[in-house]
């Protein structure tokens, strides 16, 4: 008997860890309202792997496979299957939620934002942010605070 569980996407379970209710524009795009705190995938795996996560900020998939004692094939594998990506783009993309979310609810300046999601410097951070992006973090967080 095949199982299948839901594709939970990074912000999925970011939103889940935030302590808030989804937003309208999150709603819209298939995200749970109601959501305190983390809400369990009902994959035990899953559920360990993004608390790791989101505890630890580290963007280094043999990291997590240590820490889980696995391989790093295997958790990429396994993440493959409960996600639909691997485990590189599932970190780059919880990155880039953790990212706006700071950005829209903190006033920390850019270096601590750089620091804190594992940028070496804020000039690395905002030309990351440019590419990704379009426009330098600063032009983003004031176009975009409050308007969540």
């Amino acid at each position: 008997m095949d199982t299948k569980y839901p594709l939970y996407t990074p912000k999925d379970i970011f939103i889940s860890f935030c302590g808030r209710e989804a937003t309208e524009a999150e709603r819209w795009q298939g995200v749970q309202s109601g959501i305190i705190f983390h809400k369990r995938t009902g994959n035990e795996f899953l559920d360990l792997f993004a608390s790791m996560v989101h505890h630890y900020m580290n963007h280094d998939p043999v990291f997590y496979a240590k820490k889980l004692g696995v391989s790093r094939v295997d958790l990429s594998g396994c993440l493959r299957v409960l996600t639909g990506v691997t485990t590189d783009e599932w970190l780059e993309a919880y990155r880039w939620v953790a990212i706006r979310d700071v950005l829209l609810h903190t006033d920390w300046p850019l270096g601590e934002v750089a620091t804190q999601m594992g940028y070496s410097s804020v000039k690395t951070f905002s030309r990351a942010f440019i590419e990704r992006v379009g426009i330098p973090p600063s032009h983003w967080r004031a176009k975009y605070k409050g308007n969540d």
